[in-house]
């Protein structure tokens, strides 16, 4: 892919990240929201309510009786309505508990029966300051709390005696099921938000992948527009090119004939057949790579095309002060391919490598077995790849030298690939210099 496609792909991905982020942002912010004002709403009509009842139950009450009944209340019928009246004001309601105390806190009616008279009621202990509101002589309700297992609220209303003074406190109290089911749609929104986000996730995986997948079509049609167009090129130079090569060619073995018939040694007249072949394997690059052709695959002694390869350039190579060892690692086995292009496979390696050596040095060919395939290196001693990544280098008419055509990692990618094979480029670890490796695959016996 391009630097211009990775950019590309960059920042489609922050884009869609960044939308997902606020999608996810936006559902727990409105669930969290929801579910605030509902609980807050429900806790004020929760309380708007038990403060009506307190109000109105208040009312039922004889404030100048409340010293009397704290003495002896069983020999007073008003306190026996009384307290039959509380505790058909619970069951109607609902309620969990109507009850009435002095100002000091100690239980003369309970109609839940949960305290009995003349105890202290710890249960104001849980919000003290509507209690103190109530024995001010003003109705209140206490804030929201969760006992055990459910929630509850309360609201304390004053009792007044005829004087207008505060002579009790009556406290209703209402457990708040709907508060549980409230908490249960929190957990519920929570899954939503939760599952939303995992949802997101997926998608958005699915279009990164998608993405990637539609970068490769491209890169795949844009391969083969340049082949496309090599192969119309070279189909138009070919007979131009060629024919003129071979009289050229020709020609030069004619007169080299003619001088040595003469006694003439001229080393220049040595050159024109070499700059000819050059000129053909420099021709022959741009052929293979317009036609993609595949040749006759057979069973092929991989050691011994690479010996006869590395034997071809060495002269050549030498004269640029290049030498080339080659060694073979484990039982060697067969491999099946096509010999003229895997032997250019090995050519163009060689030579490459031979070129990242300006001032010469050495280059090392090796082969390793191993239980999958063989592994072909050509390792030299130059400049090393220089940053750039596998992509760039394998591009069709990607060079980094003034007189490289850009062909010959693209044409060697192609040839190794048709072979099923895979390569790869990397810089080497022990110093300075770059490592070609082609994975083979063998055939098992």
């Amino acid at each position: 892919m391009t630097p211009l496609g990775d950019r590309s792909l960059r920042s489609w991905l922050l884009t869609g990240a960044s939308i997902y982020v606020a999608i996810v942002v936006v559902v727990v912010l409105a669930l969290i929201n929801l579910h605030s004002a509902a609980q807050q709403r429900l806790d004020e009509a929760l309380g708007d309510r038990l403060l009506g009842t307190a109000v109105t139950a208040s009312y039922l009450v004889d404030g100048d009786a409340v010293a009397d009944w704290a003495f002896d209340p069983e020999s007073s019928l008003d306190f026996l309505w009384l307290r039959s009246r509380l505790e058909q004001i619970r069951r109607e309601n609902g309620l969990s508990e109507v009850c009435l105390c002095d100002t000091t806190g100690f239980v003369l009616i309970s109609a839940a029966r949960r305290l009995a008279r003349g105890d202290l009621n710890v249960f104001w202990t849980l919000d003290p300051g509507a209690v103190a509101s109530a024995r001010e002589g003003f109705a209140a309700a206490t804030r929201l709390y969760r006992g055990e297992r459910v929630y509850q609220k309360s609201a304390h209303a004053p009792v007044r005696d005829s004087q207008g003074a505060v002579a009790a406190v009556l406290t209703v109290e209402a457990e708040a099921d709907f508060f549980r089911s409230l908490e249960l749609l929190r957990r519920g929104a929570l899954l939503t938000g939760a599952g939303v986000v995992v949802f997101l996730a997926m998608l958005g995986l699915l279009l990164r992948r998608q993405q990637l997948v539609l970068a490769r079509y491209r890169e795949t049609a844009l391969r083969q527009e340049n082949l496309a167009a090599m192969g119309r090129m070279t189909a138009a130079i070919a007979h131009e090119v060629r024919n003129p090569l071979t009289i050229i060619r020709g020609a030069a073995d004619h007169l080299r004939g003619r001088l040595r018939e003469a006694g003439i040694e001229d080393e220049t007249s040595a050159f024109i057949p070499d700059e000819v072949d050059r000129m053909d394997r420099i021709l022959s690059r741009y052929l293979t790579f317009g036609r993609g052709d595949v040749g006759e695959f057979e069973l092929l002694d991989l050691v011994r095309l690479a010996q006869r390869s590395t034997q071809m350039l060495e002269d050549e190579l030498a004269r640029d002060g290049v030498r080339v060892s080659f060694a073979s690692m484990g039982p060697a086995r067969p491999v099946s391919g096509d010999a003229p292009r895997l032997q250019q496979v090995l050519m163009n390696l060689l030579l490459n490598a031979g070129q990242a050596m300006p001032e010469g040095g050495d280059i090392e060919v090796r082969l390793d077995w191993d239980g999958d395939g063989v592994v072909l290196s050509v390792a030299d001693r130059g400049h090393g790849l220089r940053g750039q990544s596998g992509e760039q280098l394998f591009a069709p008419f990607h060079t980094t030298r003034e007189k490289g055509s850009g062909l010959g990692l693209a044409v060697v990618k192609g040839i190794v690939e048709e072979h099923g094979g895979a390569i790869r480029l990397r810089d080497r670890d022990d110093g300075p210099g770059a490592v070609a490796e082609v994975r083979l695959p063998v055939p098992r016996s």
